[in-house]
């Protein structure tokens, strides 16, 4: 990512800026993966694992579980996980989590770490190195790039029309101004803006420069910021600031592209592949198949399947694991609907589904999993509370939810639930990501619980490059997704939930919550601003429109043939980290 790690739509979507664990996040601790077969240096060695002497040349294919629709990350339409992993090898490297959660940040790109030079208000020097150049030669960092970030991620109407679409706003709203200052870059933001993970962000992620020469004069029209926004989003980037660069001829749309080396990439360690290829295989046991023939060398799959997870685990020449992901699903209703925007339906939905039958019917069978319990932190961070267990929700108790419908006027017709005037309820449309085993075994028990209220509900699987569009534009009734992040956390509270956010699809509408995602960012103290995002997830449960289900476990299935490719459960980007460092071993 080119920000601070924003929670990425999971299996088809990824968010932006925040983030959904800290200290002891959703990927902290490798000891928890289990083993399939292979990869067992990645319990005790997570940051070194599978590491080898790479030859020079040679092709690799790498499977993707989902397709993209967009290509700039910055947008709710394109803020998605599949994104981020076919354009990671050409984004700026600004810093990462490691597969321990050790947080790295870019000596590639910057001269030295990030500076905080002052709390009140807070100003963040940045130093990039000059040796650091788009493909073109163009200079990274400069302040226009700082600038055109900025206004990729504000809601201020001033600097971008509604054209740009953040996914995420809590950076851009809280820059009071970016200065040049004796070489080097200094970001301050508006007084009483404080965040305790400012180091994590080198807030540069498109070539401004590019949009200049596109005939876009964004600095001073939000009108074309806007459409430069919109431009970067329909636009194959045929420029690179990483090791690598698309291969442009090579691209169809959200099914598969090719990588090249980036002969001006300035970092220490140096691609030795001849290219990659990336390309979507939804089905697993395809892509298990494709990976037995010689036809891939690998995949991460976006949700686990027991018969795919067993039978990686038989191939020979084949290594695999299963260990924790910085993901977990939920379920939204869109407020939007009419008979979900009434709490008591909500309430009554949220009461009838049960959490751990769905698990039972999941992923319980294949590995120890996590029900989830807090919108923001699983339960292996310190900063866990249960806030949704004392309000019923995920329970199960098919009698209380009735009881909750009834006494808000809804009243059964034989085994068919009425409006309250009398009239029909228009049929739920429940979605998920076509080709998510386990969404659609979700999926299917909501609308066996949602048959047993008397509620009529059709199931809707999503095309599998389709679902930012779909989430952005709201078609859907009751959805399923996931976010994926890293352990950072102070970014997530707003991107997922102030009104202001693109990437709130369930459309909440509350000032209580705004000022409570806001606070978040209001110190630099980690356990100060953790309880403060507990209370904000506290306001958005109290709502009944968002249903923390699981945080996922997650399936690495690759060729004994590959070098440095190991998981990473603490980044969003997973594998595909260290791409620089991918090769054949020697």
């Amino acid at each position: 990512m080119s920000r601070k790690p924003a929670a990425l739509l999971a299996s088809g979507v990824v968010a932006a800026l925040a983030l959904t664990a800290c200290g002891g996040g959703d990927g902290d601790d490798s000891e928890g993966s289990a083993n399939v077969g292979g990869l067992e240096a990645c319990i005790d060695d997570p940051n070194n694992c599978n590491a080898a002497e790479r030859k020079q040349g040679g092709e690799l294919t790498w499977a993707l579980s989902s397709g993209w629709d967009a290509w700039n990350g910055n947008t709710a339409a394109g803020n998605s996980l599949y994104l981020t992993q076919v354009t990671t090898g050409i984004s700026i490297p600004t810093g990462q989590f490691l597969p321990d959660s050790t947080w790295e940040w870019s000596r590639d790109l910057l001269a030295k770490e990030p500076e905080l030079i002052q709390e009140s208000p807070m100003v963040v020097r940045y130093e990039v190195r000059p040796e650091a150049v788009w493909d073109d030669g163009t200079p990274i960092g400069s302040l226009e790039d700082f600038l055109f970030h900025r206004n990729s991620l504000t809601s201020n109407k001033d600097l971008c029309n509604a054209d740009c679409d953040p996914a995420a706003v809590s950076y851009g709203d809280n820059v009071e101004s970016i200065d040049e200052v004796d070489g080097g870059i200094e970001v301050t933001f508006v007084e009483g803006y404080l965040d305790p993970e400012w180091s994590l962000s080198v807030p540069i992620s498109l070539p401004s420069h590019i949009a200049t020469e596109e005939g876009f004069d964004w600095q001073n029209d939000p009108a074309e910021m806007g459409e430069a926004a919109t431009w970067f989003n329909s636009t194959i980037p045929y420029w690179s600031a990483g090791p690598y660069k698309i291969d442009v001829d090579s691209v169809n749309m959200g099914q598969s592209l090719s990588l090249v080396p980036n002969e001006a990439w300035y970092g220490e360690i140096k691609p030795t592949l001849d290219k990659i290829n990336l390309e979507v295989i939804s089905e697993q046991p395809t892509m298990l198949t494709a990976l037995e023939n010689g036809e891939i060398h690998g995949s991460e799959p976006a949700s686990l399947q027991a018969d795919v997870a067993e039978q990686a685990g038989d191939l020979p020449g084949v290594v695999s694991s299963i260990g924790p992901r910085p993901a977990w699903d939920h379920i939204d209703m869109n407020l939007n609907n009419s008979f979900l925007s009434d709490i008591e339906v909500r309430k009554a939905i949220f009461t009838a589904i049960s959490l751990d039958q769905i698990l039972e019917a999941t992923y319980d069978p294949i590995t120890e999993s996590e029900k989830r319990t807090n919108h923001v932190f699983p339960a292996t961070s310190p900063y866990h509370e249960d806030i949704i267990s004392e309000l019923g929700q995920g329970s199960g108790d098919i009698e209380a939810a009735k009881k909750i419908l009834a006494d808000a006027g809804y009243e059964l017709d034989g085994e068919t639930l009425k409006n309250k005037d009398g009239s029909d309820i228009e049929p739920l449309s429940l979605v998920w990501l076509e080709g998510n085993e386990m969404r659609e075994i979700t999926m299917t028990l909501l609308q066996s619980t949602l048959e047993k209220l008397g509620i009529p509900s059709e199931l809707n699987p999503n095309a599998p490059d389709k679902l930012g569009t779909t989430l952005a534009e709201r078609k859907f009734d009751i959805v399923e997704f996931g976010w994926i992040g890293s352990p950072a956390f102070t970014g997530s509270p707003s991107q997922y939930w102030n009104s202001g956010s693109s990437s709130n699809y369930a459309g909440l509408k509350s000032d209580a919550i705004d000022e409570a995602t806001e606070a978040v960012l209001l110190t630099t103290d980690f356990a100060e601003a953790a309880a403060l995002a507990n209370e904000a997830a506290k306001l958005v449960a109290a709502e009944y429109a968002i249903l923390p289900v699981v945080t996922t476990p997650g399936l690495i299935v690759m060729s004994d043939t590959i070098a440095n490719i190991r998981p990473n459960g603490a980044t969003q980007t997973g594998p595909f980290y260290n791409i620089a460092e991918w090769g054949f071993k020697a």
